[in-house]
């Protein structure tokens, strides 16, 4: 049985992955979202769950199969996504969301996981017990199908540490040159929350690591709230996060260029003007925005002249949130730095720990035998 080293991410809002397949890195991301699932009524009704972005799991001997991703959202008036609970990282659903991943990026039908993944930096610091819950979640050979049964997956995972959140996105990205004085800072804004990591050299400093529930969901609900008050109609889960999108987009109108236009949206039979759903959600996004970037700059302050994260280098913005709120950061952190790729830096940074980490583990039992 072959063994890849795995970074896992259970997001709020998405749930990724990374691995390295064949000397290359892969990486992937998924919405966070889960809902039992009928097959023979999808297959009924003419969805089409066989497909490569569509993602069905369900475990060996259970009789429930799960939707995972848009499929849940399409299906699924009600889904789970776990915000809120902290345990949430040790659950069932955190497993099958990692496996659902890891498999959708390996093609073999038996492999095994060597995995780092990460929490947020005060759950990280205030909750320790949490970190051996994971591992014991986690932990075992799982064997389940992706589709319809069709044919039996083997993955056995082993969870070689938990680290917090921010940490991967230096491994990567984060200047090879850092001595002991050297403080990089990384700010991770992902769907539910906005953490702060800085480490000096290779060494967390508490007192700058932080978070707060500020995040991609938060202007999303705010945009739902103003939405329904507005029109006395409530956007559903899967409506907000294609409007989300379109503003992600360069608040395209439309998808002539590529990008992904705003949905058409009704209202009692009439069409929402595109330029105000624009303006709505651009209003739930700088509201949000200002309030992370004071956040910050009460967290990192230091000095009267207002001085925030000034002696950090670099400091990295990543996670979902760069989408949204990179602009609105800028202007009061100018050196803050954007890596090529935001949604996946934690978790090619857990990939390339656990690489590391698996070689220690195959040479050291080399010498033993």
């Amino acid at each position: 049985m072959k063994w890849y080293p795995y970074g896992h991410d259970f997001g709020n809002a998405e749930m990724g992955g990374a691995t390295v397949l064949q000397g290359t890195n892969l990486a992937r991301s998924i919405p966070t979202a889960f809902a039992k699932a009928d097959i023979n009524a999808m297959h009924n009704l003419g969805v089409k769950v066989d497909q490569s972005n569509t993602h069905v799991i369900r475990f060996h001997g259970e009789a429930m199969a799960y939707a995972v991703g848009e499929l849940a959202l399409q299906q699924a008036v009600d889904v789970y996504n776990g915000r809120g609970d902290i345990q949430r990282y040790a659950s069932k659903y955190s497993l099958r969301g990692l496996l659902t991943v890891a498999a959708s990026l390996i093609p073999d039908p038996e492999f095994g996981l060597y995995v780092v993944t990460g929490l947020p930096a005060e759950t990280y610091i205030k909750n320790m017990a949490l970190r051996n819950t994971i591992k014991t979640a986690l932990d075992g050979t799982h064997v389940f199908t992706m589709d319809n049964n069709k044919s039996l997956r083997r993955v056995t995972i082993e969870v070689a540490t938990v680290v917090m959140e921010g940490a991967g996105a230096l491994i990567v990205y984060g200047d090879k040159t850092v001595n002991k004085t050297t403080e990089s800072a990384v700010i991770d804004i992902g769907g539910r929350t906005t953490d702060l990591y800085v480490a000096r050299g290779q060494v967390p400093v508490s007192d700058y690591c932080k978070g707060k529930p500020l995040g991609v969901e938060t202007a999303t609900q705010m945009l739902m709230d103003t939405f329904e008050s507005k029109f006395d109609r409530s956007l559903s889960l899967l409506e907000a996060r294609e409007i989300m999108y379109a503003y992600a987009s360069n608040g395209n109108l439309n998808s002539a260029n590529g990008s992904p236009g705003y949905p058409e949206i009704a209202v009692y039979g009439k069409t929402v003007n595109l330029l105000e759903l624009e303006r709505l959600t651009r209003e739930a996004v700088m509201q949000v925005g200002s309030e992370i970037v004071s956040f910050i700059a009460s967290a990192w302050r230091q000095s009267d002249r207002d001085a925030v994260a000034a002696s950090f280098k670099p400091v990295l913005h990543v996670g979902g949130g760069v989408y949204y709120f990179y602009n609105i950061l800028k202007q009061r952190i100018p050196h803050l730095s954007l890596p090529d790729d935001p949604n996946h830096a934690n978790v090619l940074g857990y990939c390339n720990l656990a690489g590391r980490l698996l070689i220690r583990k195959v040479q050291a039992n080399s010498v033993k035998v």
